[in-house]
């Protein structure tokens, strides 16, 4: 019964996939690079980006991996944030995958919470089973760290002070939108 124990657990932890994914931010663009150990069924990358995207390329082969890049777009001007969303299937092991995204950024003294990592998940079969793994990375570091617990769905910006009333009527129509009283 040990004996069994000590296989099944020995088959997982090898049968569970390393994934390495490496994002450089140079002047206006992103370097991703990713490497996995083993097969996976699919891994997605998704990567906030400070203002606009501009293009976006994939510089590896069809027999290496198939991508589909779904791009989330929260505005085409240059004071925005964009989201995009590599989806990467059929990767070959130990293949060395080069993405880079070219954007106009915004200016250094906006800053929005949540945007200095992104997140990895990938899944694979083992055991007829389908496994996922989640994580997310420091943008600077390359670490691991946890989710964000701040989510910006949406902002405004007034070049003025404003009012109480323009205050409480903004929060009132917030609280209708999202259904909360």
């Amino acid at each position: 019964m040990l004996i069994n124990v000590i296989v099944d657990f020995a088959d997982q932890k090898l049968s569970t996939p390393t994934v390495k994914v490496k994002i450089e931010k140079r002047n206006n663009e992103f370097l991703i690079t990713a490497i996995t150990s083993n097969p996976i069924e699919m891994l997605a990358i998704d990567l906030p980006v400070l203002g606009k995207i501009k293009n976006i390329h994939d510089n590896n082969s069809v027999t290496e991996a198939r991508t589909s890049i779904k791009k989330i777009v929260g505005g085409n001007v240059l004071m925005s944030q964009n989201n995009i969303e590599f989806y990467i299937e059929n990767i070959i092991p130990k293949t060395k995958l080069e993405y880079k995204v070219l954007y106009d950024s915004i200016p250094k003294d906006i800053f929005i919470a949540g945007t200095d990592r992104y997140k990895i998940s990938y899944s694979w079969h083992h055991g007829g089973e389908q496994k996922t793994h989640s994580k997310w990375i420091f943008l600077e570091t390359g670490q691991e760290v946890e989710k964000p617990n701040i989510i910006v769905k949406g902002a405004m910006v007034y070049n003025r002070a404003l009012s109480p009333e323009e205050i409480k009527k903004l929060y009132e129509e917030g609280l209708k939108n999202q259904k909360i009283e």
